[in-house]
């Protein structure tokens, strides 16, 4: 699923060259707006195709001020809700498909999502969804990335059972992506950087290990780093039931507003 078909199409034939067998189906969705992200969903339930590993990889990282489709802060929007769209409504098939598994893209910057130890539940929700004005993009992708651990950590509380796997994944400090595209910043740590970091195969490691390998298909709930499962992540945080409870709830009713609710079981 991609919104650059061009591109979309240049790597179906890069793979076909590599692969004549290989089967590859593109599917138009724009993370930005949460109506292509339920069509997208929709069109591959169409397909009557099973799921036996997705991977929501989202990793927009912009100016603080702008805003999605839907008005959402960029970062909440696209890095959160529309991954939690589409994993809301392809869930039954993953569920049907299993033994499956979900990989979730967040971030050693989750440590950045800015909470204190004396916030409650409805400050650190309020900074989750980028309501905060005085916050740095630093801390908005921080707090997105922290936002993808909080549900990662509860679809495996709920869904190991189900035999679905979910893995929490860093793919590396400083991989060479166009993450930084839209930030001056971050081209320029990019291109100071490049001797040092990670190409975009290298960062897609741990992914497509954690999405793949026989080793790793039973060790559920747990952040990886280089293919290794990490227990220094501030997991604290992460594994804060009730905040996660209410971080799933509160984006059922976006999905439910916008689109309209679904039966996921």
């Amino acid at each position: 699923m991609n919104r650059n078909l061009h591109e979309s199409e240049n790597q179906k034939k890069r793979i076909l060259e590599k692969k004549p067998s290989a089967k590859v189906d593109i599917i138009f969705c724009d993370l930005s707006d949460l109506k292509t992200v339920r069509k997208a969903g929709e069109d591959y339930l169409a397909k009557n195709w099973p799921i036996h590993g997705l991977i929501l990889n989202a990793g927009v990282f912009r100016p603080a001020a702008a805003k999605t489709k839907d008005g959402f802060e960029s970062h909440y929007g696209v890095n959160v809700v529309a991954h939690f769209t589409l994993l809301r409504i392809l869930l039954p098939v993953v569920r049907r498909s299993a033994p499956s598994r979900v990989v979730f893209l967040s971030s050693t910057l989750s440590s950045k999502h800015g909470f204190k130890k004396s916030m409650g539940i409805s400050e650190k929700m309020s900074i989750l969804q980028g309501e905060d004005s005085s916050a740095s993009t630093l801390q908005m992708y921080g707090a997105s990335k922290m936002a993808d651990m909080l549900i990662a950590f509860k679809l495996h509380r709920d869904e190991y059972k189900n035999g679905i796997s979910t893995y929490s994944v860093h793919p590396g400090s400083g991989v060479r992506t166009d993450i930084f595209r839209n930030s001056l910043l971050g081209k320029f740590i990019g291109f100071v950087t490049t001797p040092f970091t990670k190409n975009a195969s290298q960062g897609a490691a741990t992914t497509v290990y954690c999405a793949t390998h026989p080793e790793v298909e039973k060790i559920s709930g747990k952040y990886w780093e280089s293919c290794w499962d990490n227990d220094k992540i501030d997991k604290k945080t992460a594994r804060d039931e009730e905040l996660q409870e209410a971080l799933w709830k509160k984006l059922e009713q976006i999905d439910d507003r916008i689109n309209g609710s679904i039966d996921t079981f």
